[in-house]
Order: C-alpha cells, then structure tokens, then sequence
C-alpha cells in the first residue's frame, strides 16, 4: 500500500476540504453551521481562505462525518472509521462502544442531516417532540 503525506485530489487546502465536504454532504453554509454551532459567516470565512485554521476543526468533522486529519491537513482518508463501519475501532470494541457508535450515527436513511439542520430550532423541537411520543406510543404496544 502507498501512503501518501499529503492530498492527491483537488482538495489541497483547508478551505477546498471544508467546501467540498460540505457539498458532498448537501449542507448549506447556513445549515453546517447549525449543525455544528458556529456562525455562517464562520464558515463563510474557512471556504473564502479569510480564516486559514479552523480553531473548531472537530465539530466541523463531526457534522460532516470526515476525518479531522483529513479536513484540517488533508491527510489520510476523507471517511473517518465510524462513518464507514458504523461501528468504533479496534474490532473488540465492547457493547457499550457498539452502542456509543451506533446512537452518535443519524438514525434516518430517507431524511438528510443538512434538511433537518436547515429547519428553524422550533422546528427541530416539535420533530423531536413527534418521534418522542411515537417512540414511547410503540413501545406501549
């Protein structure tokens, strides 16, 4: 296997890495940056070059579920393990960890991340609120 220190896709810098994660992810600026508590002139700032570093580089890989390392310099895998397995490295990872892994992972095949991040958070609280009541109306039988 050939390792490479450094990016071989068009994505060379922070600021492209970020974009095209983002795309690939089918966030808006607005929506990633809901989805991980920054502003959206924040990430505005990161894609335009304005801000080289990124200071929250982990809660930017972990709403667009990539590899920290890969996002900040570009090195190693884009998918982080957790997003290709669903499941925690090393493979004798306990139950607590396969559960862990499995409540951190988004729950909906036919729902994307970034269309429930766009909504307004009173929207997001009456979704929640809904899938509560469902849960707990199945689980009464």
């Amino acid at each position: 296997m050939i390792a490479f220190n450094h990016s071989i896709t068009n994505v060379n810098k922070f600021a492209d890495r970020l974009r095209h994660a983002r795309q690939l992810r089918g966030f808006t600026q607005a929506s990633l940056a809901r989805a991980c508590g920054l502003s959206q002139s924040a990430i505005a700032n990161y894609e335009t070059k304005n801000r080289e570093t990124a200071k929250d580089i982990f809660k930017l890989a972990d709403a667009l579920r990539v590899n920290a390392v890969w996002l900040g310099q570009g090195i190693g895998p884009m998918e982080s393990t957790a997003t290709l397995t669903g499941l925690p490295e090393p493979s004798n990872a306990t139950v607590a960890d396969v559960t862990a892994a499995q409540m951190s992972r988004w729950p909906f095949t036919s729902i994307a991340q970034s269309r429930f991040w766009s909504l307004s958070e009173d929207k997001r609280l009456i979704i929640e609120d809904t899938v509560a009541t469902l849960i707990a109306s199945l689980e009464r039988g």
